[in-house]
């Protein structure tokens, strides 16, 4: 599916998992060459910046947040950069990219103002705000990240692990789909300048910076989520030593009192305390004064 805009003599078509009669069209409507024709005809899920004569072709993996997984999955955005137009392609939905194209096509100062001179305006325009989609995407990752720091010290904690390893795997992919666009924007530089001209470039300083910023968040996310799950492993083994601790201390404590038990329950002539008068109060008696004697020495060598 294709989605045009246009203003000033500058134009942007948006492609949607493009049928190869629209490949044909947007080959000829924009004279691509042909190694260009034949990249944007299927995925390459390769990240790479290239020129081709007097067009830049620019490929982009973006994490997507998809909402009925809870999860982020890595998408393809393939740019081709022309003067005076800029050709995004995609085969699966970007909402980012979507929004960003209804806002402008609603808003008729805003397009005036991106549409200005060359299409610099509108792909710096799509990239930044990409971005920014992004670190919203990170302030959410962090909120989920607050909320199990909170649970972790709770009582309940029994679906906690599979939370944090939910959401380890989620930041690994984010970061995975982001970091190529380090590579991408170092060649993409040099290229924009050959091929489009140095006021081309301007701009690239703006785009580096949210990069850096989306990668040392992603990191800090990261490690945030590597302490909570030492901190999750550290408590659960805490709490199984204490729990194995107790079953122990009970065994140590029961295991007398049934050998006493079981030595005045031998069926013998000579029976001790057996069958004297109060003879059941003795043996309990004696049982306690047992139980105690072991706690203390347990409470000795500070076993409990």
């Amino acid at each position: 599916m294709l989605s045009r805009m246009d203003q000033s003599g500058i134009l942007w078509v948006d492609a949607y998992n493009p049928s190869p009669n629209e490949i044909s069209e947007l080959t000829k409507g924009l004279s691509l060459p042909r190694p260009i024709s034949e990249e944007i005809s299927r995925p390459s899920f390769h990240p790479k910046a290239e020129s081709h004569g007097k067009y830049l072709y620019l490929i982009l993996p973006l994490p997507i947040y998809d909402h009925n997984k809870d999860h982020h999955h890595s998408r393809e955005l393939d740019m081709v950069v022309g003067e005076k137009f800029l050709l995004t392609i995609h085969y699966e939905p970007i909402e980012p990219l979507r929004n960003i194209f209804k806002k402008i096509h609603a808003d008729a100062k805003l397009r005036a103002e991106i549409f200005e001179r060359d299409s610099r305006g509108i792909l710096y325009y799509i990239w930044e705000n990409i971005y920014r989609h992004l670190l919203g995407e990170l302030d959410h990752i962090q909120k989920k990240i607050d909320r199990i720091e909170d649970r972790i010290f709770s009582v309940e904690r029994k679906e906690l692990i599979e939370e944090i390893s939910l959401l380890r795997r989620d930041i690994l992919d984010f970061s995975r789909s982001i970091r190529p666009h380090g590579m991408v924007m170092e060649e993409f530089a040099p290229l924009a300048r050959a091929t489009l001209g140095p006021d081309f470039i301007k701009g690239t300083r703006e785009l580096t910076q949210s990069y850096r910023r989306i990668i040392l968040l992603a990191e800090n996310d990261k490690d945030s989520l590597e302490v909570l799950y030492d901190t999750y492993n550290a408590l659960q083994s805490r709490r199984s030593s204490e729990t194995v601790k107790i079953f122990t201390m009970l065994a140590l404590l029961t295991f007398p009192l049934s050998l006493i038990a079981s030595i005045f329950a031998i069926d013998t002539i000579s029976r001790p305390i057996v069958g004297r008068p109060n003879d059941f109060w003795i043996i309990a008696g004696i049982m306690i004064l047992v139980v105690f004697g072991m706690l203390i020495f347990f409470k000795s060598r500070k076993w409990i």
